[in-house]
């Protein structure tokens, strides 16, 4: 087989899984393991390279199905316990409008999302404010797209993946790359804010916000709550908690621990302490099951995906034809070009190894004459990360998808259309500022 024809079923395969997760028509583990596989056949791998394809891709997500296990354990007992109810309780006290909760949600999210890391900014942000979202009739389309555009944005610091890995594959300063791509980063952060304060006033007009004589302190009240509900409180250890919760903050990001160790500690010793009953703690992780069930499987089913597509000759010949084809043209504008394709190649599921190790790097070297490692790796970092969280290969979305309570296909179309503005402002505006070249 020819390297254009592993190059057609690699964006094939890209191209097709978007529009089949979109479509809505199955779970998204289905089409992530059947697609792929019908690929592989395609290519007629034997099986050895087959296993070793896809072993490959599910050992990368083993970690991540480890983390949202156990982090779902950990918030599901806070939650059960209460512990929200009144955090949330009081943060409403200083956000009693719709437009408040929606300017906070990207503050939390950049605060969140300090450490690089998606999942954790999406298991930190989304429980509490979800409750805030529900309590003022606000739809959770709108939390999740917030915190997903406001993490894409934030993806482009230094000790993130995405400028570390570009910073390796040029060999140059991930501080410098920063640097580089700052406009570009302060534009996206004020397009997050401009579209909070839209569907804030899209929310208002539904309807959303406190009813008539109902004070802030009244949404988490007790009374809400079934009996059963109410035996699970735990108002007495309502300060270990929050020790427990910010402990495990602190650790995550402070330590250098892997994430998925910070929760089965937390988990283990919240479980433990709230509910010493061994039947009630069987209880409570049969409550958590389903959700943990229906996620862990579409980690799994991603990493089927990403291991066909990484470890096949497809991302390879992927790269060589884009290469062809670019070289052969005029190359002044070619960084300008791929600018603003990038956003549509991300949300495709266009793998980020793939491009920061060698299709960005091959690219500056196409034209060289025009413009600097660093000026390409900026504008790459600020069009292709905002729409990381767009995109059906990244992980950490399905555990904000998870906790929201909402499906793919109908977050891409809520949240499709905002990455998209944000990736093309973000580099629109360097270039008129002179950040970047045109």
């Amino acid at each position: 087989m020819s390297v254009t024809m592993y190059a057609v079923l690699g964006f094939s395969m890209m191209l097709i899984l978007t529009v089949v997760l979109v479509s809505g028509k199955f779970t998204p583990s289905i089409p992530m393991i059947a697609i792929p596989m019908i690929f592989a056949v395609i290519m007629r791998p034997n099986f050895k390279d087959l296993s070793l394809w896809v072993t490959d891709g599910l050992k990368g997500q083993v970690s991540n199905a480890a983390m949202f296990t156990f982090a779902i354990i950990f918030f599901g007992v806070m939650m059960d316990a209460g512990v929200f109810d009144r955090i949330v309780g009081k943060m409403m006290l200083g956000a009693k409008s719709v437009t408040a909760v929606c300017i906070l949600t990207v503050l939390a999210t950049m605060i969140g999302h300090s450490d690089g890391s998606g999942a954790t900014t999406y298991l930190i942000v989304i429980p509490p404010f979800l409750m805030i979202y529900k309590k003022l009739n606000m739809r959770p389309l709108i939390l999740m797209c917030l915190v997903s555009i406001t993490a894409g944005v934030m993806n482009c610091l230094p000790w993130g993946g995405p400028c570390g890995r570009l910073a390796a594959g040029f060999g140059i300063s991930a501080t410098d790359i920063l640097i580089a791509e700052l406009p570009g980063m302060i534009i996206g952060l004020i397009c997050c804010f401009l579209i909070a304060l839209y569907y804030a006033w899209k929310e208002k007009k539904r309807g959303a916000g406190l009813k008539e004589g109902v004070q802030p302190s009244q949404l988490f009240s007790e009374a809400d709550k079934s009996e059963a509900e109410k035996a699970l409180l735990r108002p007495n250890l309502f300060g270990f908690n929050v020790i427990l919760i910010v402990a495990v903050i602190i650790i995550m990001f402070a330590s250098g621990l892997p994430t998925f160790l910070c929760f089965m500690a937390a988990a283990a010793l919240g479980l433990v302490v709230n509910y010493p009953d061994a039947k009630l703690q069987n209880e409570r992780l049969k409550s958590y099951a389903p959700t943990v069930l229906t996620m862990v499987s579409v980690l799994f089913a991603s990493g089927v995906f990403t291991g066909v597509l990484n470890n096949s000759p497809m991302k390879d010949s992927m790269v060589e034809v884009v290469s062809g084809i670019l070289s052969g043209s005029t190359t002044a504008h070619v960084n300008t070009v791929m600018g603003f394709l990038w956003g549509p190649l991300s949300a495709l599921g266009l793998n980020h190894e793939a491009c920061a190790y060698t299709i960005v790097p091959m690219l500056q070297s196409i034209a060289a004459e025009h413009i600097t490692p660093l000026q390409a790796a900026a504008s790459y970092l600020m069009t292709f990360v905002p729409q990381v969280f767009v995109n059906p290969g990244t992980a950490a979305m399905y555990i904000g998808l998870g906790l929201a309570g909402i499906e793919f296909k109908d977050h891409w179309k809520f949240t499709f259309k905002w990455a998209m503005l944000i990736c093309t402002v973000c580099f629109a505006g360097s270039l008129l500022v002179g950040a970047i070249p045109f």
